[in-house]
């Protein structure tokens, strides 16, 4: 089960059901663009370099209908009725509907479900549905449920509260059969209590509908949250998924089909015909904001076939734009909106910021980690790149497979070889003769919901075993190790040697093993290889900081065709000096795609006083889709945080002021803000504010890891200001806090180490290179620490260690040799 929880600042992946955003703290910050302590992302994935831009042409999928509305799918049904009848089926209708009979699916006749003391009470109650519950205060009382969520193979419900505001109940319909073990009441977090006061309270903003899930189960949604009073207005046009959700607004399309039908009934009527002749610009796009059929599609044809010196499928007709999965993207992947609306119709990189392949979200491999919307495995999969699409797979109306099972598979793939036991070696019929078990294995999120790696990857228990990830044998044969699965592979398709993989790469770079960085940089810039591949290994190598080596990674990938391995390189530039991004990155500005041009402008802003006459219009632009893109999530701190930095690099401290105090206002528990707000104070030799704010931010934490650096970053500002027992104290604190935390552990034993209490330090030292054991400076400053104590076979042993990471460094030669090495 992949329940996440808060760790560290980290994006968790949606809370159950809904997307949730928690930022990346980057440790030992300041408040500039370049060090900001927080990075966020929002709910997933990386794009491909085909889904570039495409120009306004005849050719282009995306078309400019001014003064089109949305008119609902009731219109739409009179001439699509087949394709009206499936979506009555899909998921997408059932997305979210009003709480009655036809739709709510759980058991309210006065059903209980105590979950660690707390007991929620699901009955009817004046011809409607209701639940006693514990609410914010820890008050139990009757809530009246006013709309579903989905509803296979679980349905959530939603609940009205003060400020237009909507909260998604933990308590879930397990809507399986009870052969499959549902028709029961369960929690999202079954082993834990999650009392009123926690933060993943479902009354608390983590389980709130306006901002975590609406825009992907409603059509047209427009948020509508008021800062200044902490108030939600959200409408749409349809509470679920429509037909102009994903065909975008209607109202020309109806006109275009009407006039049309009447020329062809009456050809010689003047009044149609002149209607018709009045919306010939509409000969293309009949309408709509956007085609979503190829212009080689033929219905007749089948459009794949089996290459006869490959025997493999290939498209019979390359496709000429990606933009029927670019329609699917921005629901079906994590990402961050770029406007406050979202509106079909436009490339996915003009309307959202897509994750990359982080180590948070995804395996070294690749494999899914955190629920990630399928989108980001699937632009991974050589299938994405030979040109299969969604609705190869799946009618896009019923959203349901177009054939069941292998029959699936085998509508492109020959099913001899691939159907037979030649070629799965297990029993026909079998699981293991799936195609899908072992070549989309499942990970289950919310408790119930078993969700297909689409990156339809060859099983590799070896690669699993060496790196650590899961792998399909073992998941089906529980009883088994990996080592059995890898031995049985090796006798079936021979000892190899396999494939160099990239997740082999990721994997050695990210624990910083001798050698990795060129292997990294090869990966970088290897076209053939996904784009979510080469921007991980961008963001891993920009890790390295402001190197020779680093730069020339970072500025080959600045023209890569991928918008999002362009965008990483962006971001990976903020730990260069201001003057050393602009020379690098100044034309970013003007890129073709938004996503890039808003991050080129956090990045550049604090180089702006260098800006040539074309930097600066770039810029104009640039910035105010960066202010756009954090005012689309004014209802979460961090946007207005990421405001407040960016007019800071333009040296306007007191709109950063502003922004930090209405970020506080926003999200009081939101500890980043008043660390970093903290910290603008300090720099303007405001201590006594400063410290309030510091003091503040432990406070206002609600979980350990964010007391730990709260108390941590007070803990570096009372020893700025030589109160160093003070300082120690807190760091003491903050080490308990945060166990895991290596660079914490360090810090603290460094500071004991430094008042004479080299007993009480070396436990923690040791405890840091436990934590990184390949992290040079904790094993050198070990050694060096040992040395001064006059423990010299430690002092030794930790200086051959650094030394095992970089042999040709000079200066750990020389402490080696010292020691007597």
């Amino acid at each position: 089960m992949k329940n996440s929880r808060m760790i560290r600042w980290k994006v968790v992946g949606r809370v159950p059901g809904m997307s949730i955003i928690q930022p990346l703290m980057k440790r030992r910050s300041t408040i500039t663009s370049g060090i900001i302590l927080a990075v966020i992302s929002l709910v997933s994935c990386d794009r491909e370099e085909s889904a570039k831009p495409v120009a306004s042409s005849p050719a282009s999928p995306y078309h400019d209908i001014p003064g089109a509305t949305h008119v609902g799918h009731e219109s739409c049904k009179t001439c699509h009725e087949a394709e009206f009848q499936d979506w009555l089926l899909s998921d997408h209708h059932k997305a979210m509907n009003p709480a009655t009979e036809e739709f709510v699916l759980g058991d309210f006749n006065d059903a209980t479900f105590d979950h660690f003391g707390q007991v929620f009470r699901f009955f009817r109650k004046d011809g409607g549905y209701w639940v006693n519950a514990l609410d914010e205060t820890g008050t139990a009382r009757d809530m009246k449920i006013e709309y579903t969520f989905g509803h296979y193979p679980l349905q959530q419900y939603l609940i009205p509260f003060s400020g237009g505001r909507y909260q998604a109940l933990q308590v879930c319909w397990d809507s399986r059969t009870k052969e499959e073990g549902g028709q029961r009441w369960y929690h999202l977090y079954p082993d834990e209590a999650v009392p009123p006061d926690d933060i993943l309270h479902w009354t608390r903003r983590h389980f709130n509908w306006n901002y975590m899930c609406a825009d992907c189960h409603s059509t047209n949604l427009d948020k509508s949250f008021d800062a200044g009073t902490l108030t939600y207005h959200t409408t749409w046009s349809e509470m679920n998924v429509s037909c102009e959700a994903c065909h975008g607004p209607g109202s020309e399309h109806v006109k275009w089909a009407g006039a049309k039908a009447k020329a062809e009934a009456n050809p010689a009527g003047a009044t149609a015909a002149a209607a018709f002749a009045g919306l010939k610009d509409y000969l293309v796009s009949k309408g709509l904001v956007v085609t979503l059929k190829d212009p080689g599609d033929d219905p007749n044809e089948f459009p794949w076939a089996i290459d006869p010196e490959t025997k493999m499928p290939k498209r019979t007709r390359p496709l000429e734009s990606n933009v029927q999965i670019e329609t699917c993207a921005p629901c079906h992947s994590h990402r961050t909106l770029l406007d406050k609306k979202w509106n079909p119709g436009q490339p996915y990189h003009d309307t959202h910021a897509p994750s990359v392949l982080s180590e948070r979200l995804y395996h070294h491999d690749g494999q899914l980690k955190e629920e990630t919307y399928v989108f980001g495995s699937f632009v991974q999969s050589k299938m994405h790149h030979a040109g299969v699409r969604c609705t190869d797979c799946h009618n896009p109306h019923s959203m349901k497979l177009v054939a069941p099972g292998n029959a699936l598979c085998v509508r492109c793939h020959q099913a001899d070889p691939y159907d037979t036991r030649a070629h799965h070696f297990h029993q026909v019929g079998g699981t293991g003769a799936s195609c899908v078990e072992c070549h989309m294995p499942h990970t289950t999120y919310m408790g119930v919901d078993a969700r297909r790696d689409h990156s339809l990857r060859v099983p590799r228990p070896d690669l699993a075993k060496e790196l650590g990830t899961p792998d399909a044998c073992t998941k089906c044969h529980t009883d088994q190790t990996q080592d059995w699965a890898a031995e049985w592979f090796k006798k079936w398709w021979g000892p190899g040697p396999r494939n160099a993989h990239y997740g082999e790469i990721l994997a050695s770079a990210r624990q910083n093993e001798p050698g990795s960085f060129a292997k990294l940089a090869a990966l970088a810039g290897d076209l053939e290889k996904p784009a979510l591949a080469r921007a991980a290994a961008v963001e891993t190598g920009g890790m390295q900081g402001p190197t020779p080596e680093a730069t020339r990674l970072i500025a080959s990938r600045l023209s890569d065709p991928g918008p999002s391995v362009r965008s990483e390189a962006l971001t990976a530039l903020l730990g260069w000096p201001a003057e050393q991004r602009l020379a690098i990155a100044g034309e970013m500005l003007a890129d073709p795609s938004r996503a890039v041009r808003a991050e080129a402008a956090r990045v550049l802003a604090a180089a702006h006083t260098g800006f040539n006459e074309a930097q600066k219009a770039a810029f104009a632009k640039a910035s105010a889709e960066f202010v756009t893109k954090q005012e689309a999530i004014s209802d979460r701190a961090a946007g207005h945080m990421f405001l407040a930095a960016f007019y800071l690099d333009l040296g306007d401290a007191a709109k950063a002021e502003v922004s930090f105090r209405l970020a506080q206002k926003v999200e009081p528990e939101f500890v980043p803000v008043r660390l970093n707000f903290a910290e603008m104070l300090d720099s303007q030799n405001r201590p006594g504010e400063a410290e309030t704010e510091f003091r503040g931010a432990i406070t206002a934490a609600m979980t350990d890891s964010d007391r730990g650096i709260a108390r941590e970053s007070l803990a570096r500002f009372l020893i700025r200001l030589k109160r160093y027992d003070e300082g120690v104290e807190e760091l003491r604190q903050a080490a308990a806090l945060l166990p895991e935390s290596a660079e914490t552990q360090y810090f603290y034993g460094v500071a004991l180490n430094s008042l004479g209490r080299f007993p009480e330090a070396l436990p923690y030292l040791e405890k840091a290179r436990e934590l990184a054991p390949r992290h040079l400076e904790y094993l050198t400053g070990l050694a060096t620490v040992c040395r001064d104590a006059g423990k010299i076979d430690l002092a030794l042993k930790y200086a051959r260690e650094a030394l095992a990471l970089e042999p040709a460094n000079p200066p750990l030669q020389e402490l080696v040799r010292s020691l007597g090495g």
